[in-house]
């Protein structure tokens, strides 16, 4: 069994068919900024098409994409949004066959959002509320957590990426979406923990939690995706 962790992808679907054609993966977990914008850009991708073969594809929100399509595919319970293309909302739990479970709590804060347009290409709905944790079951064992950013406990280096800004990319830092998370890693300690969002390659320890952020591919870059191990 072979499972990829994937960070950011936005809209670059031919990043995950050149895994699935290079590594075989039995499963690939993305975290978030995946590219979901069916009203724009219409659904299932042809530009490329999405190519999983019997590879399994399960991905949670991040703050660039169609929140507004999101709640109605959430609402519905048909979570299949392509053939073994599984949207994961924000509480989801997947057991993996080896009977680890993951629990899914994508979105974040857009600080880009004043060049966005609300209800077109930025919806408040990125951004999860406590009324989010309350509907998480208390008493359940969590062995990975995998979100679009990431708990404020973790201590996040602060060297922007080759390309950004560092003002712009700091102000991911303040994001009220960490204040959630930080109850969620208190809640249930996971053993590890992966996102994306900041667009580096970072891995560290809080307490019992190995983490692990994901950059974007890009040539002679950081690591962008990672193989969970046993």
């Amino acid at each position: 069994m072979k499972i990829i962790i994937l960070g950011d992808i936005h809209g670059d679907f031919q990043v995950i068919n050149y895994l699935v054609e290079t590594e075989q993966p039995d499963i690939i977990i993305q975290c978030g900024d995946f590219g979901y914008w069916p009203r724009k850009n219409g659904w299932p991708p042809n530009d490329p098409q999405l190519k999983l073969g019997n590879t399994k594809l399960y991905w949670c929100d991040g703050n660039h994409e169609d929140h507004e399509s999101l709640a109605k595919i959430a609402s519905s319970g048909e979570l299949e949004v392509a053939p073994n293309c599984f949207y994961q909302p924000r509480g989801s739990i997947f057991t993996l066959p080896d009977k680890r479970t993951v629990l899914f709590f994508g979105g974040a804060d857009s600080t880009d959002k004043e060049s966005r347009k609300e209800g077109d290409s930025w919806f408040s709905g990125e951004i999860p509320t406590v009324a989010d944790f309350d509907k998480l079951a208390p008493n359940i064992h969590i062995d990975i957590v995998v979100s679009h950013t990431c708990p404020k406990s973790f201590n996040l280096r602060q060297a922007a990426p080759l390309g950004y800004r560092k003002s712009s990319w700091l102000a991911k830092a303040d994001d009220p979406t960490r204040d959630i998370l930080d109850l969620i890693l208190r809640q249930y300690s996971p053993a590890q923990w992966f996102f994306g969002h900041f667009h580096i390659h970072q891995t560290d320890k809080f307490e019992n939690t190995v983490w692990t952020a994901l950059a974007i591919p890009m040539e002679d870059e950081e690591i962008w995706w990672v193989e969970l191990k046993q």
